[in-house]
C-alpha cells in the first residue's frame, strides 16, 4: 500500500543564462545632468487623545484612498522563544480569521464586490495594516480595517491553515543555497536565541494556541503604537472625522511594552560551513555586524558600499567576478537599521572548484577599502550609483509620507534625506578610507560557506577552525510510542488477524515488485485538478514514480541511498533529506510490513477501538526500528484495514496525514486497496489505481543513477 508523498514531486529551478554581446564602436561616456529640486508634500499631523498619530494628504490625482498602520514596538520579537511565529500567524489570522461582526470570507467577498482590500502583516519589531479603495467606498474600507484591527477572533480553521503555510515553509527552507547562506549568516551574527534571526520549528508552531494569539493581539496591538496615514481623494477634516468615528473611542494599551533588545556583539574570525551535496557551486557571506540609522558616519559609507560591492564598476564585481571570472556575482554592503545594528557583508556565488580563490580576493577587496583610496572614478559611479537613484524615493506620495511616519516615530527631522542628499556629494576618498577604517574589521570577518565541500579547491580549514552549522530541520513533535506487554501481544495477535485478512504472510513474502498506474485528483481551494501517475516498486529499497502534469512529466527515483528528479530535460540530485523521507515511506508501507508480520522488526500494539471516519476501528499503533511511528485503523468484522494516519512530511507539507481506503482489489493472492482518499493540511487526494500488476517485468535500467548529475 503506496503512501501519496512518493507522488508529489518537487518542482527543478530552471537556469537562466545570461549573455553580453560583443560592443561596437566606440562608446560616448554617459552625462548626467543635476537634480532638480524636490518639493515634499506636508502631510496634516493631528493626535487622537487615545495616541494614536494621524498622518492626511489629500491628492485628488486618483479617486483612490490609500490607508496605510504602522504598528511600533508589536513584532515577533515579544513572542516567547518557545512560540516563534505566535507574530506572524496573529497578524496572518486577524485578517483571514474574520471578526465579531464578520467571517474573513464574508469580509473578502464585501472587499471583492467594491475593488477594495484589507491586509495585516507581522514584522521583527514593527507590524503593519493597510487598505485601498476607490474613494466612493472610503469609509467602508476604513471600517473594515478598523473591525479588523479591534475585533478579531481568531477563527480555529484559520489558524490551522496558517499553521499549515508555516509548517510548509519549514519544511522547504533548506531548498534554495542562497536562502539557506542568508538565514545562517544572520544567525551567527544576531546569534541562534536572538529575536532578530530565529526561525519558527514545527514545535514552536504546534506550540501556539487560539489563546497564545488572543492574548498577543490584546497585549501589542494597542492604539497608542500606532501610526496612521491617509493618503488620496478626500477632504482632510471629513476623513478626520470618520478616523475618529472608528478609532476614535479605542482604550490606550495598558502595558508598557519593552523596547526591542539591544544587540550583544562581539568581533571574531569565525569559518562556517553548512553542507548541501546536491549542488555544484558554493554561496559565500562573510561579515560582521552593521550600523543604526542616526549614526554621523551613514553618508560615507553609502560611497564606501557603492565602491566596494554595489554592482558593476564596484571592486567586488571588477575583481572576484570580472577579472578573475571566480563568481557568478559578487557584492557587498554595510546596512543600517533603525531599532537594530544592521549587518556588513560580501556575498559571492561561485563554483564549487574556485570556494577557496573566491573567499581570498573577497577578504582582499575588503581589505582594500582600508588602503587604497578610491580612484576619482570608482567616486564618480559610486555617488551617481546612490544620487542617480535618488530620485525613486519620490516615485509616490504614499512612499514619501510612509517614510515621513518614519521619521516622526524615531525622531528624525523631516528633511533627513534631504540632508543625506548633501552629504554624500560632499564625501571626499579620504573621507571613505577613514569610515572603512572605523566601520570594517577585515581580521575579524565571520565566514560562511554552503556547499559540496569535496568540490572545493581547497579545504576551509585553510581558514580556520571549521564549525559545522545544522540545518538539519527537527521533526514534528509525536506522542511517544507506550505499550505495555499485554498491548503489545496483542497487537501482534490482531495485526496477523489483519495479514490473514489481506491475503498472509506468505503471499506478502512472494511479492518482490508492484507495478501500477492511475489517476490522482487534488481537490485544493482554486478547485480540483486531475493528473495521472505511474509507480514501479522494488523492495527493498527502490521507487520510481511519474506524474503527468500539464507542464509535462516529472519523475522521481529513489535507488538505495540514492535519489534524482527529471523534469523539463533537467536531472538534479535529490536532497539527502528527502531521500531519507522516502525511508521513512518504506517503514510505513504495509506491503512490506505485512510481509515480516511472523517475525517483525517492529513493536505493534493494541490500542483498542476508536472512531475513525464515523466508524468504529481497531487502532494498531507502529513503531519502526527507524523511529517512525504510525497508526493503522482495522475493521473490527473483517480486520481489513480501513486507514492509516501519521505525523511527518505531507504533500501539505509536514503535518499530520490520513490515508483512508475506500475499495479493495485482489491481486496475485493478496488484497490492496485501489482507491483512497488522503487528507492532510485542508487538502483532500482522491487516488485511484487503474491498473496493477505484482512481480512484473521492468527494465532494471530505470535505477541506474544517470550520467552527470
Amino acid at each position: 500500500m503506496k503512501t501519496i508523498q512518493r507522488v508529489i514531486l518537487i518542482g527543478v529551478a530552471l537556469l537562466i543564462a545570461a549573455s553580453v554581446g560583443p560592443v561596437w564602436g566606440k562608446i560616448k561616456p554617459l552625462t548626467y545632468p543635476p537634480l532638480n529640486p524636490f518639493e515634499i508634500p506636508q502631510p496634516q499631523k493631528v493626535t487622537l487623545d487615545n495616541g494614536m498619530r494621524i498622518y492626511l494628504l489629500e491628492d485628488h490625482t486618483l479617486p483612490m484612498v490609500n490607508i496605510n498602520v504602522a504598528m511600533n514596538r508589536c513584532g515577533s520579537y515579544l513572542e516567547p522563544p518557545d512560540k516563534i511565529g505566535l507574530a506572524d500567524m496573529t497578524f496572518e489570522v486577524m485578517r483571514t480569521g474574520g471578526t465579531t461582526t464578520k467571517t474573513g470570507d464574508q469580509i473578502d467577498e464585501d472587499l471583492e464586490a467594491v475593488g477594495a482590500s484589507v491586509e495585516t502583516g507581522g514584522g521583527t519589531v514593527n507590524s503593519i495594516g493597510n487598505a485601498n479603495a476607490l474613494s466612493d467606498y472610503s469609509e467602508k474600507v476604513l471600517a473594515t480595517l478598523a473591525d479588523v484591527l479591534r475585533n478579531p477572533v481568531f477563527d480555529p480553521d484559520k489558524i490551522e491553515l496558517a499553521k499549515t503555510n508555516q509548517r510548509s515553509a519549514i519544511s522547504r527552507r533548506n531548498d534554495q543555497p542562497m536562502q539557506m547562506a542568508i538565514r545562517e549568516f544572520t544567525t551567527l551574527l544576531y546569534g541562534a536565541d536572538s529575536p532578530y534571526a530565529r526561525v519558527p520549528e514545527y514545535a514552536t508552531i504546534d506550540a501556539v494556541t487560539r489563546e497564545d494569539m488572543m492574548m498577543f493581539h490584546k497585549a501589542v496591538v494597542q492604539p497608542n503604537n500606532m501610526q496612521v496615514a491617509v493618503l488620496g481623494d478626500f477632504k482632510a477634516e471629513d476623513m478626520l472625522v470618520l478616523l475618529k468615528k472608528y478609532f476614535g473611542d479605542w482604550p490606550k494599551g495598558t502595558r508598557e511594552l519593552p523596547p526591542p533588545p539591544e544587540v550583544d556583539y562581539a568581533f571574531r574570525p569565525t569559518v562556517n560551513y553548512a553542507e548541501k551535496t546536491d549542488v555544484n557551486q558554493s554561496n559565500i557571506l562573510m561579515g560582521h555586524i552593521g550600523g543604526k540609522m542616526g549614526d554621523p558616519d551613514y553618508p560615507a559609507t553609502i560611497v564606501m558600499n557603492g565602491i566596494l560591492g554595489g554592482g558593476f564598476g564596484s571592486r567586488l564585481t571588477n575583481n572576484v567576478r570580472v577579472k578573475l571570472g571566480l563568481a557568478y556575482t559578487a557584492q557587498g554592503n554595510f546596512t543600517f537599521q533603525y531599532t537594530y545594528p544592521g549587518l556588513f557583508y560580501a556575498y559571492a556565488a561561485t563554483k564549487s572548484q574556485s570556494t577557496g580563490a573566491a573567499i581570498r580576493e573577497m577578504v582582499k577587496q575588503i581589505k582594500s577599502m582600508q588602503t587604497d583610496p578610491p580612484t576619482a572614478e570608482e567616486m564618480r559611479l559610486a555617488k551617481d550609483g546612490w544620487l542617480n537613484s535618488f530620485v525613486f524615493n519620490f516615485e509616490s506620495r504614499g512612499q514619501v509620507v510612509g517614510r515621513m511616519m518614519t521619521y516622526d516615530y524615531y525622531g528624525f527631522p523631516l528633511d533627513y534625506l534631504q540632508q543625506l542628499k548633501t552629504a554624500v556629494e560632499k564625501v571626499t576618498p579620504q573621507d571613505v578610507v577613514e569610515v572603512a577604517k572605523r566601520k570594517l574589521n577585515p581580521d575579524n570577518l565571520q565566514i560562511l560557506v554552503v556547499g559540496k565541500a569535496d568540490d572545493f579547491d581547497e579545504p576551509l580549514s585553510n581558514f580556520g577552525a571549521v564549525n559545522a552549522v545544522d540545518i538539519t530541520i527537527p521533526a514534528p513533535p509525536q506522542e511517544a510510542f507506550a505499550a505495555n506487554e499485554e498491548e503489545l501481544k496483542q497487537g501482534q495477535a490482531m495485526l496477523l488477524k489483519t495479514v490473514d485478512a489481506c491475503g498472509g504472510v506468505a503471499a506478502f513474502k512472494k511479492i518482490k515488485s508492484i507495478n501500477s498506474s492511475g489517476k490522482m485528483t487534488m481537490n485544493t481551494p482554486q478547485g480540483a485538478f486531475t493528473i495521472d501517475v505511474k509507480s514501479l516498486e522494488v523492495f527493498p529499497d527502490k521507487s520510481r514514480e511519474e506524474v503527468v502534469t500539464p507542464m509535462g512529466s516529472q519523475i522521481m527515483v529513489i535507488s538505495g541511498a540514492d535519489g534524482w528528479m527529471e523534469a523539463g530535460g533537467q536531472k538534479q540530485m535529490l536532497p539527502a533529506a528527502q531521500v531519507a523521507e522516502s525511508k521513512k515511506e518504506n517503514d510505513r508501507n504495509t506491503t512490506m510490513l505485512f510481509a515480516r508480520a511472523d517475525n517483525p522488526d517492529y513493536k505493534v500494539a493494541y490500542k483498542g477501538e476508536e472512531d475513525f471516519q464515523g466508524k468504529k476501528a481497531i487502532r494498531l499503533e507502529f513503531l519502526a526500528a527507524s523511529g517512525v511511528q504510525f497508526s493503522l485503523f482495522v475493521d473490527p468484522a473483517g480486520y481489513m484495514p480501513v486507514g492509516m494516519k501519521f505525523s511527518g512530511q505531507t504533500m501539505a507539507g509536514p503535518g499530520t496525514a490520513e490515508q483512508i481506503y475506500n475499495e479493495y482489489k485482489e491481486i496475485s493472492g493478496v488484497k490492496l486497496p485501489v482507491k483512497m482518499t488522503i487528507n492532510a493540511g485542508g487538502m483532500t487526494i482522491e487516488m485511484e489505481k487503474t491498473m496493477t500488476t505484482i512481480n512484473g517485468q521492468y527494465d532494471a535500467s530505470l535505477f541506474n543513477k544517470p550520467e552527470g548529475i
